[in-house]
């Protein structure tokens, strides 16, 4: 072959890869309007956060397809800023994107199985659908509007009940889908009760005088911390009491840390005969065990001795510094609030429950272009030689890479643990602070000012740290 001809050949390969990179955006988790976040929201700048927010929308580090992404983000920074109606609108948004885009997403990513998780529409993970109904509830609560705020804790009880049987769907249909190169297996729900709404729904059965109703929720918490153990491994809160019976009680929540944050390892494939096996060379040797629930995958027709890596989402906690909130009332301490949610907990175990279906399409796709490259990798050699092959088919592994990162989108704003408590005082105006510590030493104090406390009445206080 004459030189001129070889070059020409090698351009064809590489200059359409060079420009398929040059627009890999789509296949990219874009995470540079967080940089300035940990400071700001420590801080309580949450005009400043919510700024930087709508100019990334702007500057379209937001996309179409991240619409969710961003009504969440917003609309948690509404209601940290007090902007309860704005709140409320956005998270409502985020609500109908994700009921919207969940079936066009799965079907989607089923039918174009070549296609990465960063290129379709985001969707939300689960404990964002749910807990975005639990701070509806709240800026309901905020309004005083009882009744919608009990609509938002009854969906979370609705959203919990399907929650299963979606991704048992799921599974399902992508094992019946003609795209399907493997069986995967679903994993079964752990998460049917809420602690959290269960208290927020007792305080409103008791408002409405519906005291069978707070009976039951309150029996329901007991059963959540004697049946769901592994997410809430810690001593049941004290919990409100079902009746006011002429008496002035004012309840507390609070917030504490940031959400999990979403990362990608590194997991490793070997193919055997008609089967593969994943594997991870961190420190953890059982970490696809335990983040996947397993480690092969049986794909018909696939010959042994192929390996390939691709990357896979997994949260990382942030956990919060705090270890205590002591509640003054009139400059005493009246006690101290109790953990009743730990968030990063279930948002980590409800992550879980999509992994098989994660994992399945993306070790399918993994295993499918990998087959593709390296056999076009052998006729381009083949056509080429020498270094000519060797750039050409370099150009191939640089694209099929660029296509394999793991989508790490997830909201940044949600807490990782919820608090509360409920004291009684004489009706009338009390100064309320809260105190918030890292051991002894007192990170920040929430001074809420003079409140008055009715008898007989809902009186909510609520309150947050980033710490």
């Amino acid at each position: 072959m004459r030189r001129t001809g070889r070059i020409t050949i090698i351009i064809s390969f590489i200059l359409p890869i060079l420009l398929f990179l040059t627009s890999c955006a789509s296949m990219r988790t874009m995470n540079e309007q967080y940089k300035e976040m940990d400071d700001l929201l420590i801080n309580r700048d949450f005009d400043q956060a919510s700024a930087i927010i709508e100019e990334a929308k702007t500057e379209e580090l937001y996309q179409e397809k991240d619409r969710v992404l961003y009504y969440l983000d917003i609309g948690m920074l509404n209601y940290y800023n007090g902007e309860f109606s704005d709140s409320i609108e956005n998270l409502t948004l985020a609500e109908y994107g994700i009921e919207e885009l969940y079936t066009k997403s799965v079907g989607k990513a089923i039918a174009s199985g070549l296609l990465n998780d960063n290129a379709l529409d985001y969707f939300g993970e689960d404990y964002e659908d749910i807990y975005l109904n639990i701070f509806k509830a709240l800026s309901f609560l905020h309004m005083n509007n009882f009744e919608e705020a009990m609509v938002e804790l009854r969906r979370v009880s609705i959203k919990l009940n399907i929650l299963e049987d979606k991704y048992k769907k799921i599974v399902d249909e992508y094992n019946n889908s003609d795209e399907a190169e493997s069986q995967l297996v679903a994993l079964e729900s752990r998460f049917h009760n809420d602690v959290l709404a269960r208290y927020l729904s007792l305080l409103l059965y008791r408002e409405d005088s519906d005291y069978d109703g707070a009976r039951i929720d309150s029996e329901m918490i007991n059963d959540a911390f004697e049946q769901q153990t592994h997410l809430y491994n810690f001593e049941k809160p004290r919990l409100p009491q079902l009746e006011y019976a002429d008496r002035a009680l004012v309840n507390f929540i609070a917030f504490t840390g940031r959400s999990p944050a979403k990362l990608a390892n590194t997991i490793y494939i070997t193919s055997g005969n008609n089967i593969v096996y994943l594997t991870f060379t961190g420190e953890d040797e059982s970490y696809v065990d335990k983040l996947v629930g397993f480690h092969t995958i049986i794909m018909p027709g696939v010959q042994p001795g192929f390996h390939f890596k691709f990357e896979l989402p997994y949260l990382s906690s942030r956990g919060s510094e705090i270890s205590s909130i002591s509640v003054l009332i009139d400059g005493i301490e009246a006690g101290q609030l109790n953990l009743t949610e730990n968030m990063e907990l279930i948002a980590e175990d409800t992550f879980k429950l999509k992994q098989p279906w994660i994992v399945g399409k993306t070790v399918t796709r993994t295993v499918t272009k990998g087959i593709v490259k390296e056999l076009s990798k052998d006729a381009v050699n083949d056509q080429l030689g020498g270094f000519g092959g060797l750039l050409a088919g370099l150009a191939m592994d640089i694209a099929v890479d660029a296509t394999e990162n793991a989508d790490t989108r997830l909201s940044q704003f949600f807490p990782a643990f919820a608090y509360t408590g409920e004291f009684e005082v004489p009706q009338g105006e009390h100064q309320i602070e809260l105190v918030y510590y890292s051991g002894n030493r007192e990170v920040f104090r929430d001074y809420k000012g003079m409140i008055n406390i009715e008898e007989n009445s809902l009186n909510l206080i609520q309150s947050f740290v980033f710490h």
